[in-house]
């Protein structure tokens, strides 16, 4: 694959789906990066998903990372869209350089890998 045709390609990958059982897929949230409820939320470079104990996803989105409730609603908890960077903080005020994966754990935390940085990020989701 190109270069060319890989951007084409991201750019595409805005929305998070469920596979249930039976092959049925369905939207969960996107369609495109602004929080939001269902199809009117969007995203910008989703690379990686965890759900929690409660069903929520949590989703790494290029330089944030966003939280899907289980009936669709979504919100930055951690990182801006358009702020590259390397900064611990509250909410939008960390930085991150790149996110590839994320994970949560039994106690609320969440653990962000920050690819560009070689860094591993933790916080705890709201």
């Amino acid at each position: 694959m190109t270069r060319k045709s890989l951007a084409g390609f991201a750019r595409k990958l805005t929305t998070i789906r469920t596979i249930r059982h039976g092959g049925v897929v369905t939207t969960l949230a996107g369609s495109g990066a602004a929080d939001g409820e269902g199809s009117d939320a969007r995203f910008n470079f989703p690379t990686a998903v965890a759900v929690d104990g409660t069903g929520n996803v949590y989703v790494a989105d290029g330089l944030n990372v966003r939280k899907v409730t289980t009936v669709g609603i979504v919100t930055t908890i951690g990182g801006s869209a358009r702020q590259h960077g390397d900064a611990d903080g509250n909410g939008s005020q960390a930085r991150f350089g790149g996110l590839a994966g994320v994970a949560v754990d039994g106690m609320g935390n969440i653990y962000l890998a920050d690819r560009p940085k070689n860094r591993i990020a933790i916080g705890v989701a709201r």
